[in-house]
């Protein structure tokens, strides 16, 4: 579906202009849009999940670890493949208001991708350089996108999300150096027309619900504050838009269908942009590959 068709069904969480913004400016912002109940579901769940990770000492495609991880004081990156370690979490992908909230920018036709939880532990949780999320993973349209919940309040001090407004318009970046190698973020000389002078603050109490469209530039700051940055994101796409590669992180639910039903036509965009590389071996994630470039 385009984007007025999209728009002619009546919505569900967000109003009318709220879901007009999003087309507009790539993004959208609904404070309190989870319930007190799904969050202490949601952060129980997530503390379950970080004690296991005490006595590891590496990190794997499930567990990314930040530097300084130890048994007494863990620290974490991202957890990955949420909704298989722990059913509240594919409860919530699939029959929660986030989903209805999906159904009102991509479409009655709704398919789960992936769930994670990236984390900015207090201190000197790591940056995210300036990216764009489809070069990650290539679909036939661009009705897809990531949706952020605040576990947390999140305040400007807490390297909150970044996003450059208008910027999904065009055009997609190139995400590799000269040599061709992956960098999973868009060096600064390609960047000087980008509007970076533009870019707001993705901010709210807990249970906001922040969208970013996959072709939004977007990244966070360190956070050095004393608080936590626990946000849940998980990644749908509309029934049309299928992946020209393999998923980043393909867990049992990976790509079933939470809203609607499944359609028989993949509906094709003119684009012109550059392949990832092959994640079918496995992917680690953002925070893994800038690092390493």
């Amino acid at each position: 579906m385009n984007h007025s068709e999209i728009l002619s069904n009546p919505p569900r969480v967000l109003s009318q202009d709220e879901r007009s913004f999003y087309f507009e400016q790539g993004y959208v912002v609904k404070e309190k849009a989870v319930g007190q109940d799904w969050l202490d579901r949601l952060n129980a769940a997530m503390v379950a999940l970080v004690e296991t990770t005490r006595n590891m000492t590496c990190s794997t495609q499930t567990y990314d670890l930040d530097a300084g991880h130890t048994a007494e004081h863990p620290r974490l990156r991202r957890i990955a493949y949420l909704d298989d370690l722990d059913p509240v979490f594919w409860d919530f992908c699939k029959d929660s208001p986030l989903t209805d909230l999906a159904a009102d920018l991509l479409g009655p036709n709704v398919r789960f991708r992936e769930c994670m939880i990236n984390f900015k532990w207090a201190g000197g949780g790591q940056e995210v350089k300036w990216h764009q999320d489809f070069p990650f993973y290539p679909l036939t349209n661009t009705t897809v996108a990531q949706f952020l919940v605040c576990l947390n309040d999140v305040g400007p001090d807490q390297g909150p999300l970044q996003v450059v407004p208008k910027s999904h318009q065009g055009p997609f970046y190139d995400h590799y150096d000269e040599d061709d190698n992956w960098l999973g973020y868009i060096p600064d000389d390609r960047l000087t027309k980008a509007g970076l002078d533009t870019a707001v603050d993705l901010t709210g109490p807990a249970g906001t619900i922040t969208v970013h469209h996959c072709a939004t530039l977007h990244a966070s700051r360190a956070n050095l504050s004393k608080l936590g940055r626990p946000v849940l994101i998980v990644t749908y796409c509309a029934c049309d838009a299928v992946g020209y590669t393999a998923v980043t992180y393909p867990s049992s639910n990976c790509l079933k269908v939470v809203r609607g039903e499944e359609t028989k036509f993949a509906r094709l965009e003119p684009m012109n942009m550059r392949m990832p590389p092959d994640w079918s071996d496995g992917y680690t994630s953002i925070f893994d590959h800038q690092e390493e470039a």
